[in-house]
């Protein structure tokens, strides 16, 4: 009779990568229930097309001798990101400038607090555009300091739905708005 092993759990040696024009082919890891590892020649990797642009993907591991069933992971291209080229006072508020991220993205957001931990208190503002590079704040408190950063979004289709995916945020820069 023929007994059919289970796998436990699979990795891939990444799982999020940031775009930079490159088809990205992480490698997988598969393991039994005792944590030891499964041979490739137990599986067939089977990568979904693309993955070169921002996006998701999908990793699928297909069994076979007396391994059966599938597992699938899912990877990840993020936009690149950018960076605060400056941010002026202006009263009540500030005027914040970015470098233009033009390339698999969709637009920016700006958020800006009081915290420079960005703890608390934060506030988002969208630009959808990518070709925008600057965003004027205004309404805040006079005389305070706000910490002001920066990050690409490109919004994408995941099962049908329209998801964003982030860049990480730039260095914050700080700025005490004018009276």
């Amino acid at each position: 009779e023929t007994v059919l092993y289970a796998a436990k759990s699979m990795t891939l040696s990444a799982t999020s990568y940031t775009y930079d024009g490159k088809v990205k082919k992480p490698t997988v890891t598969v393991k039994d229930s005792k944590g030891k590892k499964i041979s490739a020649s137990n599986y067939n990797i089977s990568y979904s097309g693309g993955r070169k642009n921002v996006g998701q993907y999908t990793v699928t591991v297909k069994f076979k001798n007396r391994y059966s069933g599938s597992m699938r992971k899912t990877l990840t291209i993020k936009p690149k990101g950018t960076s605060v080229s400056k941010v002026t006072a202006a009263k009540k508020g500030f005027k914040v400038t970015w470098k233009k991220q033009a390339t698999q993205t969709t637009g920016y957001e700006v958020q800006y607090s009081t915290a420079s931990n960005f703890k608390k208190g934060n506030k988002t503002v969208t630009i959808s555009k990518n070709k925008t590079t600057s965003k004027s704040v205004s309404k805040l408190s006079s005389k305070k300091k706000y910490y002001v950063r920066v990050r690409t979004y490109k919004t994408v289709k995941v099962n049908g739905k329209n998801v964003k995916l982030y860049s990480g945020w730039s260095k914050a820069k700080s700025v005490t708005t004018k009276k």
